[in-house]
């Protein structure tokens, strides 16, 4: 784990280990922003997915009025009308939280 460290901050393991108060923080300040961005990552995606979920469900019932056509949405009436909405919700309040967190550290 710490030559992984090492690399990542491209510092040797001796720094690393033997490291003065200024670069402890610098690492451990960069590794929350590392952590913060896989986190932020996660979030867009939940809100990304809510997104394509709703435009699909928009597209099939438009489909269904102006064509003949009888396109079913497979997985359930609550998915479709309360999963897109749930993801970007989830998704929206985990970014904003996140955000403030990350204004405090």
């Amino acid at each position: 784990m710490i030559i992984k460290i090492s690399d990542l901050f491209e510092i040797s393991i001796d720094e690393l280990l033997k490291a003065d108060e200024e670069l402890t923080k610098k690492v451990i300040k960069e590794s929350k922003q590392l952590a913060h961005l896989k986190l932020k990552f996660l979030f867009d995606v939940f809100i990304s997915v809510g997104l394509v979920l709703l435009v699909v469900k928009l597209v099939v019932l438009f489909l269904n009025k102006i064509t003949a056509l009888e396109i079913a949405l497979y997985g359930g009436s609550f998915l479709w009308n309360f999963g897109s909405l749930i993801l970007m919700v989830v998704g929206g309040f985990g970014s904003s939280v996140l955000k403030e967190k990350y204004k405090q550290d």
